[in-house]
């Protein structure tokens, strides 16, 4: 009975919503819902659009909504936002919540085979340069990380140090083989933090500061489309200020964690990111550090001891082999780094 009244709520939510813009609403389907962030396709009239809730909060919303239009004016291929009839880029529920409207695209996500991979690094550095020169209107909730990697290295780092201590009062399986193998990732995060202690990286946080660069933060297949006139971006949830590195870096672990660490796929994905972009041999030295700083074994191992993942989890150990696995192969490819870069 609960399913069906929530089911009931959803539609009586959406029409509610659609009702404030100037469309004629043929069919809704839902995509998916997440509770605080659910999307629709909606079939109207005038063609089919796609309605977001966001999961921001309205100051939130105002600097993403100003950062689109920025972005959609310096060319970034994004689908551009239905007005509600009141002319607002936005539109709200009764209890608050906020949506977007959008026209839908056609096409397919695209894939991490060479072809569509190069098309998405070049779209990322396309992305970065369209984002340059932007500045909200509101100074609230734009999640800035520009200038503090290094307290978030020494964080992790530090979190990583007392996991160590959990794990020795336990005989779990997971916690056995984090044990066996936390001071080697450790000891790649500060490693990597030097590098972010250094000149090479002031200097590019400087640089950034001026030119107003965002960042996606998940420009992964999920939220690209693959069309006949090449990717479209469908998802800016996440877009804080920062350097470039740190979407390079979430889509290396991203595409290297799925298909292996591979330094000739390294060496095309950067040569299409700087044919577009281009990056001093200094700022790659930053990408590197980033690649080296353990994200994807902090990341795996936070969720566990801080039990945001079921706690004997078969998934979770499985997870922790595969990147133990591929640990050679990630320090092959990150070794070679000044020729990858090179090559690029």
């Amino acid at each position: 009975m609960r399913q069906v009244t929530f089911m009931q709520e959803n539609v009586n939510s959406v029409n509610s919503i659609m009702s404030q813009y100037p469309l004629r609403v043929r069919k809704v389907q839902l995509i998916s819902d997440k509770g605080k962030k659910a999307t629709w396709t909606i079939v109207t009239g005038s063609g089919t659009k796609i309605l977001k809730k966001s999961p921001a909060t309205q100051k939130r919303l105002l600097f993403l909504i100003q950062a689109i239009k920025h972005l959609q004016k310096n060319g970034a291929p994004i689908p551009a936002m239905v007005k509600t009839s009141a002319g607002k880029e936005y539109s709200q529920d009764s209890s608050g919540n906020c949506y977007i409207l959008s026209d839908a695209v056609r096409g397919t996500k695209p894939t991490y085979k060479t072809s569509d991979l190069l098309s998405i690094m070049k779209e990322l550095g396309k992305f970065h340069l369209a984002s340059r020169g932007f500045q909200s209107n509101f100074t609230t909730n734009e999640r800035e990380h520009l200038g503090g990697w290094a307290q978030n290295y020494a964080r992790y780092i530090e979190r990583l140090e007392n996991y160590k201590k959990m794990a020795k009062s336990s005989s779990n399986e997971f916690e056995k083989l984090y044990l066996l193998y936390a001071d080697n990732f450790i000891s790649q995060g500060k490693e990597a933090l030097k590098w972010i202690q250094s000149n090479y990286y002031t200097n590019w946080v400087n640089k950034v500061t001026a030119q107003k660069n965002l960042c996606h933060q998940d420009f992964a297949a999920a939220n690209l489309i693959k069309t006949n006139k090449g990717i479209a971006i469908i998802d800016m949830d996440s877009l804080t200020f920062d350097l470039p590195a740190r979407d390079i870096r979430k889509i290396f672990n991203k595409v290297m964690k799925k298909h292996g660490w591979s330094s000739s796929k390294a060496v095309l994905m950067l040569r299409a990111y700087r044919e577009v972009h281009p990056l001093s041999d200094d700022e790659c030295q930053i990408i590197y550090a980033d690649l080296l700083f353990p994200h994807l074994f902090y990341g795996l191992s936070s969720k566990f001891f801080e039990k945001r993942t079921q706690w004997n989890s078969p998934s979770t150990l499985k997870k922790l082999k595969a990147m133990i696995d591929s640990e050679n192969d990630r320090q092959r490819m990150l070794s070679s780094w000044k020729s990858i870069v090179k090559q690029s």
